[in-house]
């Protein structure tokens, strides 16, 4: 008989190491906790000190967060958003997005990854960073017509557009 096979502890596992060695030279500011720390602080649906206090800050602490001007301007964001959409599904999937993209970064550049899996984040990478390629705007494919740009000296551009007008041309057979 085999013995038995113990399960793996993904915790210990190189990519996990690699990354929690990462998060420890990123500034605190920057780590996505802030952000949902913004959001709650934003809803107001509790104390801000008892909200301060389940993250951890002392008063003391806050008072140094809230004087920090990125902190500052990620309050500014959250507010903004809650204000003029309310919590969201998008916001809460965005606050998630945030906050696996670090995880993401780790799979994308570790070798021990399949080609075909680090190849689709960077491809999803890329396209929620809205830095695909744009298609290029081919007017000629929008039908028949004429369409002339006329730029005098001094002035604004302005397009001329010729709508083309059938005729039906009646002969007879002889």
């Amino acid at each position: 008989m085999s013995e038995p096979v113990e399960p793996t502890d993904y915790a210990a596992a190189p990519s996990s190491l690699r990354q929690a060695a990462r998060l420890e030279d990123v500034p605190e500011i920057y780590r996505k906790k802030l952000e949902r720390l913004a959001v709650e602080l934003a809803l107001n649906i509790n104390d801000a000190e008892d909200i301060f206090d389940q993250y951890g800050y002392d008063a003391d602490a806050a008072a140094e967060l809230v004087e920090n001007p990125a902190f500052v301007l990620l309050m500014q964001q959250a507010q903004k958003e809650v204000f003029e959409t309310g919590l969201s599904f998008r916001t809460k999937a965005k606050l998630m997005a945030g906050e696996l993209l670090p995880y993401a970064h780790d799979i994308a550049t570790d070798p021990l990854q399949s080609a075909a899996v680090r190849a689709t984040l960077i491809q999803w990478v890329t396209k929620v960073a809205n830095l695909e390629p744009k298609e290029a705007k081919d007017d000629s494919k929008s039908g028949s017509g004429l369409v002339l740009s006329i730029t005098f000296a001094g002035q604004a551009p302005q397009q001329v557009v010729a709508i083309p007008q059938y005729q039906t041309i009646d002969q007879e057979a002889s």
